[in-house]
């Protein structure tokens, strides 16, 4: 088993940027929600857009530590 720590840092600041994210999200929804009273959509769906990239580049952020801790020969 080798490690590669640039791969394993790497996936610790895309979970970082992803964690941040997961608490952005949430709350550009709840504004979004409180502006669809006025029929402004916008914050809403920047809201979920930022929502679905956090879990996305939490799961990438995961797979590339993964990657790095079990190297399977991929250079």
């Amino acid at each position: 088993m080798s490690k590669n720590k640039s791969l394993i840092s790497k996936g610790i600041l895309r979970i970082g940027i992803s964690i941040f994210l997961m608490f952005l999200g949430p709350v550009v929804t709840s504004i979004g929600f409180r502006a669809m009273n006025d029929g402004i959509y916008f914050w809403f769906i920047i809201g979920i857009i930022i929502s679905i990239i956090a879990i996305v580049l939490g799961f990438i952020g995961v797979k590339t530590i993964l990657n790095g801790l079990f190297n399977n020969g991929e250079e």
